[in-house]
C-alpha cells in the first residue's frame, strides 16, 4: 500500500518516520492504531500520522482477512487471475497475495528484505503497486500461466502472437497452444 505525504513532519518520538510534503511512503501496517499507520520510507521504518499523508486506493488490497475468507472471495470471483493482497496471518506486519487458479486459490507470502524490497521468486520490487503491475503481465505460477487480472479484465483473453515474459500464444492448423519462451517460430500459410 502507498500514500502520498501531503504535509511535512517532523518526529517527536524514536518510534515516528520524518518525511516530506510530496513524498511517497510505502504503508506497512493500518491495524494497530486508528491514528497512526506503520511507514516505511529510504528502508526506514516508523510510526505516521494518518491524517498527514494520503493512501493512494487499491480495490486488490483487503487488509486482515484469513485465507479461507481470501478463498471464499476469489473462487466467487470466477475468473483465472483474480487476487488480493492481505496482511499475513502467521507474520504481522507482512503481507500475502491469493490467487484464483481457476479450480483453487494459491497463496503467497510477500518477501521484503532489509532494504524494504518486495519479492515472490526472483525479480525485486520497490512497492507492492510494481509488484502487482509486474505479474498483471508475467505469470506468477511457475508452471502455467496465471496472470493477475482486476475485475474490469476479467473478460480479456489472450489473442494470438500475444508473447508475455514466459509465454507466447501460438496458433496452428488444429490448435492454440501456448509455448515457453524464448521460441522461434516460423508461419507458413495453408493453401
Amino acid at each position: 500500500m502507498e500514500a502520498m505525504a501531503i504535509y511535512n513532519f517532523k518526529t517527536t518520538e524514536r518510534d515516528e518516520l520524518p518525511f516530506s510534503k510530496g513524498d511517497t511512503l510505502k504503508i506497512l501496517n493500518m491495524e494497530d492504531d486508528q491514528n497512526w499507520y506503520k511507514a516505511e520510507l529510504y528502508g526506514v521504518e516508523g510510526y505516521v500520522p494518518k491524517n498527514y499523508i494520503k493512501l493512494k486506493p487499491h480495490l486488490w488490497y483487503a487488509g486482515r482477512i484469513s485465507r479461507q475468507v481470501a478463498e471464499e472471495i476469489l473462487l466467487g470471483r470466477r475468473y483465472t487471475g483474480a487476487y488480493v493482497i492481505r496482511d499475513s496471518e502467521s507474520s504481522p506486519g507482512e503481507f500475502s497475495i491469493s490467487v484464483n487458479y481457476g479450480h483453487h486459490v494459491q497463496h503467497f507470502k510477500v518477501l521484503r528484505e532489509r532494504n524494504g524490497t518486495y519479492y515472490l521468486w526472483e525479480t525485486k520490487f520497490t512497492s507492492l503497486n510494481e509488484l502487482v503491475d509486474y505479474y498483471k503481465s508475467n505469470s506468477i505460477a511457475k508452471t502455467h500461466l496465471v496472470l493477475l487480472r482486476d475485475e474490469e479484465e476479467k473478460n480479456s483473453e489472450l489473442s494470438i502472437g500475444q508473447s508475455l515474459d514466459l509465454f507466447t500464444v501460438v496458433e496452428t492448423e488444429t490448435l492454440v497452444l501456448m509455448a515457453m519462451r524464448p521460441v522461434i517460430l516460423e508461419y507458413w500459410p495453408f493453401k
